[in-house]
């Protein structure tokens, strides 16, 4: 729709200079910044309209077809994905990075970040990004188990869940007397400790309780002690 009414106004302009351009030649006094003037409201009519209509939506794949995909959104809102073979980018991101691929790379439960004009129930594609979902939490840490290296915390938000400490987790502890960061082993946990911690979101993780975490920070509950 956008892209009808930039051709309509960008019509509409040629006809407009191309009466301007003959009024000049017919009468001299007429002002040449008229022209431009008349630009420059073509130029803002067309940015009004696409900042309208732009937005950015992320969500998780619930199916896949032919130049379209449907997504959840985040707000758990189902949205219908229309892709142009030719105006639709599509990228992965890994580690900072981004590279072009194609729509059938594109699988079930992946998580998107999609940019472009949308309405109530569908959003077309000009940019789709493949990426990881993270969210952010914290807790305090009521009870370790060193053989399997995992936590269980309580969080925040009064829920309980285990977090697996794997060997590619980040870990931070806070030093109470510096108060710099420093790496640190699983043995340096306490329970007691408060954690602030990283974990990957996948689709239908709401009703799950446990997770392995990307990166933590331990602040120990000796810090709260005066």
């Amino acid at each position: 729709m956008k892209n009808k009414i930039i051709l309509i106004l960008t019509l509409i302009l040629s006809v407009h200079l191309g009466t301007l351009a003959h009024a000049q030649t017919t009468t001299p006094n007429l002002a040449e910044d008229e022209i431009e003037n008349f630009k420059e409201k073509i130029a803002s009519k067309v940015a009004e309209l696409t900042k309208q209509e732009q937005k950015a939506v992320t969500g998780f794949v619930v199916n896949t077809g032919s130049n379209q995909l449907s997504i959840k959104t985040d707000e758990q809102q189902e949205l219908q994905v229309k892709i142009d073979d030719i105006l639709t980018k599509i990228y992965q991101i890994v580690n900072n990075q981004k590279k072009e691929i194609k729509l059938s790379q594109i699988e079930k439960n992946d998580y998107l970040i999609i940019d472009g004009p949308s309405s109530d129930k569908s959003i077309t594609a000009n940019y789709i990004f493949v990426d990881e979902k993270y969210a952010l939490n914290v807790g305090r840490i009521t009870e370790i188990d060193t053989e399997n290296f995992s936590l269980n915390i309580a969080t925040s938000d009064k829920e309980n869940i285990d977090l697996d400490i794997e060997t590619d987790t980040k870990r931070l502890m806070l030093d109470i007397k510096t108060l710099e960061l420093g790496s640190i082993g699983f043995s340096k946990i306490k329970e007691g400790d408060i954690i602030h911690f990283v974990v990957k979101k996948t689709q239908g993780d709401k009703e799950k309780t446990r997770f392995s975490a990307v990166k933590i920070l331990i602040i120990p509950q000796e810090y709260f002690i005066k």
